[in-house]
């Protein structure tokens, strides 16, 4: 013990061991929404810098624990500025503080003061022993915690939902087990919408799906009017955590709605009762991969540990408003490039809802397992890449972006996701017999036409509309929300009682 306590005091490797107590914490933190790979990457980065700063701190101090402490100092205020700033706008009278215009100062006197009075200080056996305790005892800490609760802990608390809606495991033996084909059309308005904003009548479209036996949804609406937020609520059934109505949304919002896809309940429920998932979407779900995948406003995984750090937060925060915001310069070249990058994702968005349609047309039925298939397309959301014979526009970035707010392309853009749903599930019930459960759903409604100032309430006026093979729809209702689109599917099928939840939309700002 004494050995050890004279290597404690004699060896400063505390700068070393911060940067793993930094990573690892954040790993259980953000556990489920950053891979241990990417941590492993970004631990290595972090060290390799921290290396390089003793080197030169070493050589500024000519003595090893004079920069060890210093790089220790440094090396917390940065990467825990985040944790500080949150800290002090959280308490009372803190506010003023946690400014930048307040704070930064302050972090840098505290900084210049700190490195001055390490230049004055001799002994170091007390702040390493300190140090090289207090790090070893918070990495062991946070290691034992993510494996005595084998990370489930962590996971939960990643979730936006409880997840307390149904247990998988205490579901009872299903009276049927049809083949569940659940298709979004992003951005789809509800016919309320058409009708009163843009004075469209879309019931020839209504009339088609009531012909082959579909049940309409009169005035549906989504509870929340962002993708990831909307899918993340109906595939749990239960509203989100933390996501009310005036919420700012940000990424880690975005991040966290897709975890709490790639682990909804809903997936889990069909995988108990022995379906096989086919994943034609944009998120992980039932442990399959998405065909393309969506990271559109959320973080990348480094970004998600580095969140907290003084650059990140001083680019988030700042440094913004002189990319895109009001100090922004135009740079032709950066310009072009975004233009170029915006093209191409939009190409790849045309080609995906081709596959997703091409896939569910060509389908067939399972042999000996029931399948659950979600299936989200990019329709009608812009830009706009066909009209309402097919006809493909020229993909050009400035005439597609200039387009979106036109109604008249809009509609005729309409007119054509009408045409593919009408096929899909025409080829749906032909190839099924008609034994197919079928639900056709937008995950909100209309929000682009931005120019034009809409009313709130469009922006949750969905589209509704269920096929199932006994035509019996007495558990369906006109204004029936997202959330309770599964509910009544197991009540119906699965010999159980899931209490349907009050029909509400959550206003968010934007």
């Amino acid at each position: 013990m004494k050995r050890l306590n004279n290597i404690f005091r004699q060896y400063p490797v505390h700068c070393l061991l911060l940067p793993v107590f930094f990573i690892l914490h954040n790993y259980a933190q953000y556990y489920g929404l950053v891979s241990a790979a990417v941590a492993c990457r970004v631990l290595s980065v972090i060290e390799l810098v921290f290396l390089l700063a003793f080197l030169l701190l070493w050589a500024a101090y000519r003595h090893i624990n004079r920069a060890a402490l210093a790089l220790a100092i440094t090396g917390i205020i940065y990467l825990f500025y985040g944790v500080a700033k949150d800290f002090l706008a959280g308490i009372p009278a803190g506010g003023f503080l946690s400014r930048y215009s307040v704070l930064l100062p302050l972090v840098l006197i505290i900084t210049v003061a700190a490195l001055v009075l390490i230049r004055r200080k001799n002994h170091f056996g007390r702040s390493n022993l300190f140090l090289n305790l207090l790090f070893i005892l918070f990495i062991v800490g946070d290691a034992a915690m993510l494996f005595r609760t084998q990370s489930s802990f962590f996971l939960r608390k990643n979730l936006l939902v409880k997840q307390d809606r149904l247990s998988p495991a205490r579901l009872p033996a299903p009276a049927a087990r049809p083949d569940v084909y659940f298709l979004v059309f992003d951005s789809y308005p509800g016919t309320g919408f058409l009708h009163d904003f843009l004075r469209y009548d879309n019931t020839s479209f209504d009339r088609a799906l009531q012909n082959r036996g579909f049940y309409v949804a009169g005035r549906p609406k989504s509870n929340y009017n962002r993708t990831a937020l909307s899918i993340a609520a109906t595939l749990n059934m239960e509203y989100l955590q933390d996501i009310t109505h005036g919420t700012r949304i940000r990424s880690r919002h975005y991040n966290k709605a897709g975890l709490s896809i790639a682990h909804a309940i809903v997936p889990a429920a069909f995988i108990h009762n022995g379906y096989t998932i086919n994943n034609l979407s944009i998120f992980d779900i039932g442990g399959q991969p998405p065909l393309l995948r969506e990271t559109f406003l959320t973080l990348p995984q480094s970004d998600v540990l580095l969140h907290n750090t003084l650059a990140t937060r001083i680019k988030a925060d700042i440094l913004w408003n002189y990319y895109i915001g009001k100090h922004a310069t135009i740079d032709p070249e950066r310009v072009k490039a975004s233009k170029e990058e915006s093209a191409a994702g939009n190409i790849q968005k045309r080609d995906f809802n081709n596959q997703v349609a091409d896939s569910l047309l060509s389908m067939q039925p399972a042999s000996g397992r029931p399948v659950f298939t979600y299936a989200h397309l990019y329709l009608p959301h812009p830009p706009f890449f066909y009209d309402k014979n097919g006809h493909g526009y020229t993909m050009d970035f400035d005439r597609m972006y200039t387009t979106m707010q036109s109604r008249e392309l809009f509609l005729s853009y309409l007119a054509y996701t009408n045409k593919i749903i009408l096929k899909i599930t025409d080829s749906l019930q032909a190839r099924s017999g008609g034994r197919a459960v079928i639900i056709v759903q937008s995950d909100h409604g209309y929000r682009d036409f931005t120019a034009e100032k809409q009313m709130p309430r469009l922006l949750y006026e969905n589209y509704s509309a269920f096929y199932f093979p006994d035509r019996n729809y007495s558990m369906l209702y006109d204004s029936i929300s997202n959330i309770n689109t599964f509910p009544v599917l197991f009540n119906k099928y699965f010999n159980t009682h899931i209490a349907l939840q009050p029909d509400t939309a959550v206003i968010l700002s934007y």
